[in-house]
């Protein structure tokens, strides 16, 4: 799995995709991918399996919608990437942000 596959899967359903952030005036819906620098597998001095770790956070106005959870899930089940996902609402910025947090062994290139 390449970065630029994953965001053209993402485009391919209709997500508004991002990398690292979003600009300004950028209208909800929206998707933002960023790396989560979580480290490697290793010990003992040594690592002994690579890992990417990437966060897809998807930004709704006020209310989730639940469609587009499905739809999200959908296309990451069809890809075959594992993920856990969290909720967050921010009621200063008016939106409700999900996160769904993906895994890749062996790292993801960015190709």
């Amino acid at each position: 799995m390449t970065l630029s596959s994953l965001v053209t899967l993402l485009e391919n359903a209709k997500f508004n995709v991002n990398l690292n952030h979003a600009p300004d005036e950028t209208v909800c819906p929206y998707i933002v991918i960023t790396d989560t620098n979580q480290p490697n597998f290793a010990a003992d001095n040594k690592v002994y399996c690579e890992t990417t770790s990437l966060r897809i956070k998807l930004v709704e106005s006020e209310v989730h919608d639940w469609s587009l959870h499905s739809t999200l899930k959908s296309v990451l089940d069809e890809a075959s990437l594992p993920y856990s996902v969290d909720f967050a609402d921010d009621s200063d910025e008016h939106v409700c942000e999900t996160y769904f947090d993906i895994r890749f062994i062996g790292g993801i290139s960015n190709a």
